[in-house]
């Protein structure tokens, strides 16, 4: 097993729509890996097109491919700040016949954005002699380049760079995630953990303990960090 840890750098403002609170519309503090491994370009499934018309992703189809070559966890905050926007939109001469409003992009309100600057950190788990993906921003970052990629409903640019553990060992026992995992792609519950409830969508938890369970113990520098092995894209039904 190889381990990397990525550094996401957010270029722009990124948006999401986390929670709604009336008019405000919330982005959450974290990056979630489902969104990672489509902006990446691991994921590219049948329906892709350049203007999706439609929510209804197929997370099932698209993303479980993927298990057994690599797998990517969320984007835990190390610097985060929000600004505050408004917009009002007017009505345009135009529309889609037959399209409801999308519950993502309000008329009017206030939108809660991530501000550019803000730094997050995640880690991807490549499998020994597995066929990698057909996606040139993974390439790049296997070969030591930064890649830039787009996030959020209004595609802001961030920069992700990869740094290879120095050594990785498989250990089994108690241990604890200090980094955010994804509930559904885990195979065990944790012993206890801090749950994320805005988290979309699924839930993601922070400071997951385990109790005899086999881990990965990757070493960055002093740096180690310890992570599930049983982890998987959509491990749960």
């Amino acid at each position: 097993m190889q381990i990397y840890r990525g550094t996401l750098e957010l270029l722009d403002y990124v948006f999401y729509a986390t929670v709604e609170r009336g008019k405000v519309y919330e982005t959450g503090s974290f990056i979630h890996n489902y969104a990672l491994a489509y902006a990446l370009g691991l994921v590219r499934g049948e329906t892709y097109t350049y203007a999706q018309l439609k929510q209804s992703p197929q997370y099932q189809a698209e993303l479980t491919p993927l298990n057994g070559r690599v797998y990517l966890t969320p984007g835990t905050p190390q610097r985060v700040a929000h600004r505050l926007a408004q917009w009002n939109t007017i009505p345009e001469g135009y529309a889609f016949p037959g399209k409801a409003p999308s519950i993502g992009y309000p008329d009017w309100g206030f939108a809660r954005v991530l501000r550019p600057g803000c730094v997050f950190t995640c880690y991807a788990l490549m499998h020994d002699d597995a066929p990698l993906t057909e996606s040139p921003a993974l390439h790049d970052l296997l070969a030591g380049r930064t890649a830039y990629l787009r996030l959020g409903k209004f595609p802001g640019k961030a920069r992700l760079c990869l740094e290879a553990a120095s050594k990785v060992t498989e250990h089994r026992g108690e241990f604890r995630a200090d980094t955010l995992l994804n509930w559904r792609d885990l195979e065990v519950d944790p012993l206890v953990c801090d749950v994320l409830p805005t988290s979309l969508p699924t839930r993601l938890i922070h400071h997951a303990r385990f109790d005899s369970e086999p881990f990965y113990e990757a070493h960055f520098g002093d740096d180690v960090m310890r992570l599930p092995v049983a982890m998987r894209f959509l491990a749960r039904n």
